[in-house]
Formats: structure tokens, sequence, C-alpha cells
């Protein structure tokens, strides 16, 4: 059964309600696939500054309320961090890495400087004795003077300061 005019071309297309349920399905598809691209590229600078700080005053707390000592463990050439706690039964955790362009260029414990080179391992002592220690970061980016990141731990509850530049010593 014909639904057009006899004598007019018959313009096919798609209807509004068809249109519509296809960008829903894509718009859905891309709310379900994006943030799983974010992963697959690895950690950015603020995750692996906030990953910093969250071990860094859970480390603390062990230390403080448990009474058991937390290492610390920095490998500046390999570009990874990990926290562990002395005497776990089981394997260590894995080491997390670094985002993609940060490169550690420092690391200063107690006001003495350490060699970037050398995997450095901090200690948070039974009690909650955690050293001052800052760590310096360079991010690659494009053009201009690449960024630097300092990230200052508070030896008296293990939280961590983002200070932007290279600030070896407060002012």
């Amino acid at each position: 059964m014909r639904t057009s005019t006899p004598g007019t071309p018959n313009n096919a297309g798609f209807t509004l309600i068809e249109l519509s349920v296809v960008l829903f399905v894509l718009g859905l598809m891309l709310w379900l696939v994006i943030p799983r691209l974010a992963t697959v590229m690895g950690p950015d600078r603020n995750t692996v500054f906030r990953e910093i700080a969250a071990g860094s005053e859970e480390a603390f707390d062990t230390a403080l309320f448990e009474k058991q000592e937390v290492r610390f463990i920095i490998d500046p050439s390999a570009g990874t961090f990990r926290f562990q706690v002395a005497g776990e039964s089981g394997p260590p955790q894995p080491p997390r890495s670094l985002s993609e362009g940060l490169t550690i260029t420092g690391i200063r414990v107690d006001g003495e400087d350490r060699p970037p080179d050398i995997v450095t391992e901090i200690l948070y002592l039974p009690g909650g004795k955690v050293p001052a220690f800052r760590i310096f970061f360079r991010e690659s980016g494009e053009g201009g003077a690449p960024p630097e990141w300092t990230l200052r731990v508070n030896p008296y509850d293990g939280s961590v300061d983002v200070l932007e530049g290279n600030v070896p010593v407060d002012a």
C-alpha cells in the first residue's frame, strides 16, 4: 500500500524519534566507555598526588594507633612508589606508577637531599614519628618551562601539601 502522493518524490528519511533514540544510545555508550579509557591511559598528576597523600595519612595512622612501622618506598628511576607495613604477611603490594609525564627530580628528608637515582625508604615509626620530607616533581608538557611541584609531608600528622614550584624550604 502506497502512502505517498502519486507524482511526488518519495523522500525516505529518519523520523525525529528514530534520531533521538540513536543519539541517546550513542550518549549512553560514551558515558560508559570514557571513564574506562582514562584508567587505561594511566593516572594523571592529581591522581598520583592524591594516592601519595592518602597513603601518607594512612601510614601515619597505622604507625600512631597500631604501633606498626610503615615504609614509604620511592624509586625515582623506575617512577614508582609504595607503602609497606613492616612484618606484614603475604606478598607486598605492587608499586604504583607515576603518571606518564611526571618524574621525581629530588627527595629531601630532614633537610638532607637524597640522590634521585637510588631507592629511598622513609620510615613512619611506631608512635607516629615521621621525618619531615619533601618530594620534588617535574611534569613534562608542551612548550615553555615544564611545571614543577613539591609535595611537603607534615611530620605531625602525615598530611601532604602540594606546592607549586620547587620549594626546598619554607619561607
